[in-house]
């Protein structure tokens, strides 16, 4: 039995373990790394800081608490507000290799609300089948990580902050794991996505990453966006009474972390695309620890964003997300409300005109062309935003973008196995992740099924283009995917039986939904 490896990092030692990837062959994992100090007491709503150096050699082969939530699969309560852990796996340390492998850098989803970096639902035995360095990480969710007071110290985004610090973390120890710092992805699924767009956004993740994927989700998304001076509010679900922002603050301060979360719970988050949510990022005045400050479709129109290579896409079935939160929620199914889930940057104001003529306008297309209200969803909560940021970017990257949908469907799909039977058409928010990660409820599949291929197929792509900045380098997969064109047609990765390079099955619905964004939102175009 061999000994337990040992890292050396700039920061102290830390002892591993070994595991095995899906075909059998061993790599090396460390989790459990402290990359922020315990955000509590006096660091309570502030930006993170590092870590401290230690002697001596750290256990790194205990999963580090998330941020309190309610856990994905079994909807428990869960973690900690001391929470700011990583994970790292590799093939091999520093000298039995001299040359440092590309790093993989991924941000979980979640809402900004729930969701961690836990091996249970992001196992690396997919992603390890390659020679890559990958790295996890929890981050502050919920109020604890987005609660913002205008006038205080407490700006906002300090989730976004501490995925910040971790790829600073990153930048100063991964050599010491056999990564390369000067070859970093960063990947994201969801809010992890949109996250992953926002780093590629503010100025204070420069130089920290050199690629980006964004799976189903940009800032340009509505539902990325919260509101500002909460503290109040939520200070009255705590059962008691502020008479200002500050003082409301004040009491958070002092409130025990699981009664903030119990709070947390009564607000009216996610309930309606009409309303922004209470608790998520925002713009921060300038400062010197702002994350975001400027509008990102101001930041994409001027160029002045991280100039990195970017993928980025959708599944063809987002809309099914829909029945997922309803049984979160043990809400019954029922008629969309289409009044309620136009998006509220639509400025559309109840009972208006307006809102009328747009809902009658969703209305009659989607019922004549025989598309449904889960349609409607894949649209204005993820497909007019992934689209619009493509083609933004298009216009002022100096590197390429690519676009994918996802259509593929296997025993794989778990997360539409929630809902319906998996016979049915389409893959549904948050199936990739069946690809990419091992979870504690994958089935076993034999080499060579459609789920193997698959797999595979996410895993090539994904891992290229972490490498290479180019997801197709060969003719393996037998395809080439090229990057989109400017004053052309858009074309993407059909990531689906066939795997095809097509053009986008969805435009005409794309095209509607720029046509109510052009008349309802400035910014737009």
């Amino acid at each position: 039995m061999s000994e337990a490896p040992i890292a050396i990092t700039p920061d102290g030692k830390l002892r591993g373990a070994t595991d095995e990837n899906i075909d059998g062959q061993t790599f090396l994992k460390f989790v459990g790394i402290r990359y922020g100090k315990p955000p509590v007491g006096s660091l309570r709503f502030q930006p993170p800081q590092p870590v401290d150096h230690w002697e001596g050699v750290k256990e790194a082969t205990n999963i580090g608490k998330s941020s309190i939530s309610r856990e994905e699969m079994t909807s428990k309560i869960e973690g900690d507000e001391d929470c700011l852990y990583l994970n790292v796996y590799t093939q091999q340390l520093p000298g039995n290799s001299s040359k440092l492998r590309p790093v993989m850098f991924y941000i979980h989803g979640g809402g900004f609300v729930f969701g961690s970096s836990r091996p249970g639902i992001h196992g690396p035995k997919f992603l390890m089948t390659k020679d890559v360095v990958l790295v996890t990480i929890n981050y502050r969710l919920g109020i604890l990580g987005f609660l913002s007071i205008d006038g205080t110290d407490v700006t906002g985004n300090m989730g976004l902050k501490d995925q910040n610090l971790a790829l600073k973390w990153v930048q100063r120890n991964i050599s010491s794991f056999n990564g390369d710092p000067n070859n970093v992805t960063i990947f994201g699924e969801s809010a992890g996505s949109a996250a992953v767009h926002a780093h590629v956004l503010s100025p204070a993740s420069k130089g920290l990453f050199h690629k980006a994927i964004l799976q189903s989700g940009t800032a340009l998304n509505y539902w990325f966006w919260g509101s500002k001076n909460n503290a109040r509010y939520i200070v009255e679900l705590l059962g008691k009474k502020a008479g200002t922002e500050e003082e409301a603050l004040e009491i958070l301060k002092q409130t025990p972390a699981l009664e903030i979360f119990n709070a947390q719970e009564k607000l009216r988050d996610l309930t309606h695309s009409s309303e922004m949510r209470p608790i998520s990022p925002v713009l921060e005045a300038p400062g010197k620890t702002a994350f975001l400050t400027e509008d990102p479709r101001d930041i994409i129109k001027n160029g002045t964003y991280n100039q990195v290579p970017i993928v980025l896409g959708y599944t063809d079935k987002e809309g099914y997300l829909l029945d997922f939160m309803r049984a979160l929620v043990k809400e019954e199914p029922k008629p969309l409300e289409l009044e309620k889930e136009l998006p509220f940057e639509l400025n559309l104001k109840p009972d208006s005109d307006e809102l009328k003529n747009v809902v009658a306008l969703i209305g009659k297309f989607y019922s004549e062309n025989q598309y449904d209200d889960y349609d409607i969803i894949t649209d204005s909560w993820f497909l007019a935003g992934i689209v619009e940021a493509a083609e933004k970017h298009l216009e002022t990257s100096k590197h390429p973008v690519y676009l994918y949908r996802m259509s593929i469907c296997s025993n794989l799909n778990y997360f539409k196995a929630k809902t319906r039977p998996l016979d049915s058409a389409g893959a549904s928010h948050a199936d990739d992740l069946g690809y990419l990660w091992h979870m504690e409820v994958t089935p076993e599949f034999e080499r060579g099924s459609v789920e193997d291929r698959y797999m595979r197929i996410f895993v090539d792509l994904w891992t290229n283009f972490a490498q290479f900045g180019n997801p197709t380098v060969d003719d393996s997969l037998g395809v080439s995917w090229s990057p989109i064109e400017r004053k052309k047609e858009l074309r993407l990765l059909d990531i689906g039986q066939p795997l095809a390079v097509k053009h986008i099955p969805e435009i005409d619905r794309i095209n509607l939904w720029r046509q109510i964004y052009k008349s309802n939102f400035p910014k737009f175009s």
